[in-house]
């Protein structure tokens, strides 16, 4: 538990207690009671600082998404542009798993989110995609890095497999099990960029 002087509580402590809730012992967990006791204070005295649940999911996303660096995007390289895009956001990102599914099915409504697809899709736009087109291939990214930290295939590696499957056992066994979520994430980003059409 982490003692908070009265008075000196803020959000982005609120922010990162909330973080740690979560980090900890799952989004379910997430209560403003249970921030509170990590605060070491009153319950009460958080809602000073933020205005509910929503708030304090608004505080872990900002916080998360801090941690993706600003790009230069250039739009005659585009490519290389979505793949560092990605890596970024998706190493944000995996460091808080447990996050990962109550930030995704929300609106973004971050201003730096915002800003990162703005310069994305822009970048697209600039390369020649029709503005719709750009934000499919945005959509696509999105659906690698989330989906990747969403339903990682690691755990998988817990479950004995019997002799009715050979050979999903093997390729299993011949795979470290430490690596195969980033690498299989790594592929699967750059098979996606590489397959994407040039622009008409």
């Amino acid at each position: 538990m982490t003692q908070t002087r009265r008075g000196s509580l803020t959000r982005h402590d609120i922010g990162l207690a909330a973080l740690a809730v979560v980090d900890e012992e799952g989004a379910e967990a997430l209560t403003v009671r249970r921030i509170a006791a990590k605060l070491g204070v009153q319950a009460p005295s958080l809602y000073s600082h933020v205005d509910g649940k929503d708030d304090i999911l608004e505080l872990i996303t900002e916080i998360i998404t801090a941690d993706i660096p600003a790009l230069e995007l250039n739009a005659a390289n585009w490519r290389d542009g979505l793949l560092r895009w990605a890596r970024t956001y998706h190493a944000a990102f995996a460091k808080h798993p447990n996050a990962v599914g109550i930030i995704a099915r929300r609106a973004v409504t971050i201003t730096e989110s915002r800003k990162a697809y703005e310069d994305v899709v822009a970048m697209l736009v600039e390369a020649g995609f029709a503005p719709a087109a750009a934000l499919r291939v945005v959509l696509g990214i999105d659906y690698v890095v989330l989906g990747s930290i969403l339903a990682p295939f690691s755990p998988a590696f817990d479950q004995p497999l019997g002799e009715d499957y050979p050979a999903l056992r093997n390729a299993i066994r011949a795979t470290e099990p430490s690596e195969v979520d980033g690498t299989a994430f790594g592929e699967s980003v750059q098979a996606y960029v590489s397959g994407l059409p040039n622009p008409a």
